[in-house]
């Protein structure tokens, strides 16, 4: 159980459904300058897929260099606080059992469906909200047994340069994020579809890979995957809380910001809201 919950951050992104802003065809890029508006040194901003095959990871050097250059990491929560377990078992725990808040229908699919694509049923996970049964699931969705992790690598790449790592959020925050934006229907629903959502990984994948935020926008904001309730808690409203602290952080020291992509682009992103705060932003191609 406990490395369970030590997973469920990272499972998030895929568990919810990843969404970028449309971006023009010649800006297809992950890593944005940051500038102007007072700032004395740029900052960055990365898109990041939380987790992905070994084989398709790779940091580009346009990427180490801009991390190089900083002076601070900033992440979207605190995923090397010692009590992340505990936080976030807390944060999974509910009142009333799953048996009880999924039909007898859903219960018994979704059981089914954890037993043989992970080999752990759905009794365990009786008194926690269903996001923490599926975030072994969601791992399940990609075609390789090594998974790895871009705030990770950046959390190591930051050590080794002894800078500053900070946060956006607390872990408690993006939980209940998470959990205003589905129902226990709508993720019983997305169990259901795992095959569907497997084929969908692939595609995300490719894009991501490519630096294509606009095909990973047409992909992934499709109404099975966010309606409006999740875009408004999962985007929206995370995104606004941000970019309220940013500059702050920014003025103090140079900074390279790694959050999802679902971050960046679009009419309530962080690309647009920035440029509205008077900076320049920027893609760099290479």
């Amino acid at each position: 159980m406990k490395n369970i919950f030590k997973n469920i951050t990272a499972a998030i992104v895929v568990i919810a459904g990843l969404s970028a802003g449309k971006a023009a065809a010649q800006d297809k890029s992950l890593l944005w300058e940051i500038s102007g508006n007072g700032l004395v040194k740029p900052s960055y901003l990365y898109g990041t897929i939380h987790m992905i095959c070994e084989n398709d990871f790779k940091v580009t050097e346009k990427t180490k260099k801009a991390l190089h250059q900083s002076d601070q990491l900033v992440i979207e929560a605190n995923i090397l606080d010692p009590n992340i377990n505990t936080i976030m078992a807390k944060a999974m725990t509910t009142d009333v059992p799953l048996s009880k808040r999924l039909s007898a229908s859903d219960y018994h699919i979704v059981d089914s469906i954890m037993k043989a694509k992970c080999g752990v049923p759905l009794a365990p996970f009786e008194n926690y909200q269903l996001v923490a049964a599926i975030s072994l699931l969601a791992m399940k969705s990609f075609p390789c047994e090594e998974l790895k992790s871009y705030e990770t690598a950046f959390i190591e790449m930051a050590q080794a340069d002894k800078k500053n790592i900070g946060y956006l959020e607390a872990l408690e925050e993006q939980v209940g994020y998470l959990l205003k934006s589905y129902t226990d229907k709508q993720v019983a629903d997305q169990v259901k579809a795992f095959d569907s959502s497997s084929i969908n990984t692939d595609k995300l994948v490719t894009a991501y890979k490519a630096e294509d935020l606009g095909d990973m926008y047409a992909l992934l904001t499709a109404p099975d995957q966010m309606d409006e309730n999740a875009i408004h808690w999962m985007l929206e409203v995370r995104n606004k809380n941000w970019v309220e602290k940013m500059p702050g952080m920014m003025k103090q020291e140079s900074t390279f910001f790694a959050v999802g992509s679902a971050h960046l682009g679009g009419p309530i992103g962080l690309i647009k809201l920035l440029k509205e705060k008077g900076y320049t932003v920027k893609p760099i191609l290479n």
